[in-house]
């Protein structure tokens, strides 16, 4: 004796409609998950590299007993870093790095074109105030070393002050900073959920 089967019975073209919705809600919230980690991986090697940079600098200019200098570039919401050498004995100046007198020796490192995602600038509309609770002041200056363009280490462990400022162009903030006296090189990332700044170097 045959045993008759129900007949097979199909999807509803609701639950096919809700399947899909879900679908493309979980992968809508994975996309962004992921472009938001993306943006803060880039800009915490960003500002790791630029540290990078500065520490070297500084490693040289113990290790040669003389300056060593970081120029920099800033131009289109990026900046370029090189290391030049003191060769005459007066700290590391413009007129004898174009003269070829102060060597490049390290660079230039390109922000830009190594994390596309990182600018050298302030994120719209930031109004935190610095790690030590000071104004930040002009928003369209990121990169604050004074008047100069070089962040000079002499031999004796000290540097020029100075800040530089990243951002994702979105939420995102970071800050590579020199303390003078004992060229203290440290890395801050703005916290916008907590309003408070965490110290990652």
């Amino acid at each position: 004796m045959l045993r008759s089967h129900p007949p097979a019975r199909g999807i509803t073209l609701l639950e096919l409609l809700t399947t899909l919705a879900i679908l493309s809600l979980t992968a809508g919230l994975t996309s962004a998950a992921v472009h938001a980690f993306a943006g803060m991986t880039s800009l915490r090697a960003a500002s790791h590299e630029i540290a990078s940079v500065f520490s070297q600098a500084r490693s040289r200019a113990l290790f040669r007993n003389a300056y060593s200098g970081v120029k920099w570039i800033a131009r289109d919401g990026d900046l370029r870093l090189e290391i030049h050498d003191d060769g005459d004995g007066d700290g590391v100046r413009n007129d004898d790095i174009d003269s070829g007198v102060d060597p490049l020796v390290f660079g230039p490192v390109s922000v830009k074109s190594r994390w596309p995602m990182v600018t050298v600038a302030f994120i719209p509309g930031f109004l935190a105030r610095d790690p030590k609770g000071n104004p930040v002041g002009d928003l369209s200056d990121p990169i604050r070393f004074g008047r100069s363009d070089i962040a000079s280490f002499s031999p004796v462990g000290d540097c020029s002050p100075g800040s530089v400022w990243l951002g994702d162009g979105r939420d995102r903030q970071a800050l590579v900073r020199l303390t003078p006296g004992s060229a203290t090189i440290g890395i801050y990332e703005w916290v916008a959920s907590r309003r408070t700044w965490i110290r990652t170097w």
